[in-house]
């Protein structure tokens, strides 16, 4: 899963506009993201977040720990709100940092949501009201499940997100109806 997040940051910079100090923060999230599950299977995404805040062991700086923890804790679960302490707690421009990270980490998760390795690559497209992700696999990737993790991705950047699917059998596309809060799915 840190190398299909690593390939949405690096082919969507010219969108989220960040570099590689962000860069190393998601990679340290997706390495760490599930860290939690021992701990707390159901609230792994906050015990994850707990975790990585506390340890000094890591190679970062308190406040880098911070935003990796609450990159991590935002991979599933709720969006991120004021009303969590230390979201709200940052600096305007940090929690921009969060939400796009987590954005693109939580997609990440969501495209290997079985993380059975089945996407192999993708390749992102950026356009004026999208995003267009095409996904290279075997067997058929659960798509339609996992593109409700598309919902931060949309709220952040204000872009409706498709995806294509090829595989061996050919080529399927999805897309999520905001407001419907439902995947679609169309075969090409």
């Amino acid at each position: 899963m840190s190398r299909l997040a690593l390939r949405l940051f690096d082919q969507l910079r010219p969108l989220h506009g960040m570099g590689n100090t962000e860069r190393r923060w998601i990679h340290a999230a997706a390495l760490l993201h599930d860290i939690g599950k021992k701990q707390n299977p159901r609230g792994h995404h906050k015990a994850a977040r707990d975790i990585i805040i506390g340890s000094s062991e890591l190679p970062f700086r308190r406040h880098e720990r911070v935003m990796i923890g609450l990159v991590a804790r935002y991979h599933r679960g709720p969006l991120p709100s004021k009303r969590h302490s230390y979201f709200r707690d940052l600096e305007p421009d940090d929690r921009r940092y969060v939400a796009k990270l987590a954005a693109l980490l939580r997609l990440a998760d969501g495209l290997d949501k079985a993380q059975a390795g089945r996407v192999k690559d993708l390749r992102c497209r950026a356009r004026s009201g999208s995003v267009r992700l095409t996904v290279f696999g075997h067997g058929a990737p659960r798509i339609r499940r996992s593109l409700p993790k598309a919902d931060l991705f949309e709220k952040t950047f204000r872009k409706c997100v498709a995806i294509e699917v090829e595989t061996a059998r050919g080529r399927r596309r999805f897309g999520l109806d905001s407001a419907a809060g439902a995947a679609y799915a169309s075969i090409r």
